[in-house]
């Protein structure tokens, strides 16, 4: 792999790397340290994709075991955590910054499913396929995430109607 074709995948990729990771970690430090290793690893595989679809998924594959590669660690489970937002587009509107919160408070296995399959748009098999497990537990984690998110969402309404 080139440096201009490494380049050009970190241009493509970077956002949704990054966006993978910070939903997974929960903080920007680290997602960024995560960010640079998937393509330090992307680099040094020197592989050859069949297509960008195959190649993203490599790229996502590495990224969510970085993740919890990071959450085993001692160091992962004994700090003091950040209070950060989900990153996102510029424009944002209140509603959207609230769901995203919610989210950030999903478990982190929750958080990935909810994120490849909203955000990135991928199927339940597909994503049973990239984290390698089955595709029920996919749906199951789709379906806890949600009730979770809706059961937040209706006990914040509540509260602010009173």
């Amino acid at each position: 792999m080139t440096h201009e074709q490494l380049n050009a995948d970190i241009a493509k990729y970077h956002g949704m790397v990054f966006r993978l990771a910070f939903s997974c970690i929960g903080n920007r430090f680290d997602a960024e340290d995560v960010v640079q290793e998937v393509f330090i690893r992307l680099y040094r595989q020197n592989k050859m994709f069949s297509n960008d679809d195959h190649k993203k998924a490599f790229l996502i594959r590495v990224a969510v075991n970085i993740c919890k590669d990071m959450q085993k660690s001692a160091w992962f489970k004994r700090r003091a955590p950040l209070d950060e937002s989900i990153p996102s587009h510029d424009n944002i509107n209140e509603n959207e910054s609230v769901l995203e919160e919610y989210i950030k408070e999903l478990k982190p296995n929750y958080r990935a499913v909810v994120f490849l399959h909203y955000y990135e748009g991928y199927t339940t098999a597909e994503i049973a396929k990239m984290l390698r497990i089955p595709e029920s537990t996919v749906t199951t984690r789709l379906s806890r995430a949600r009730n979770q998110l809706k059961t937040q969402l209706i006990t914040n309404k509540e509260a602010y109607s009173l």
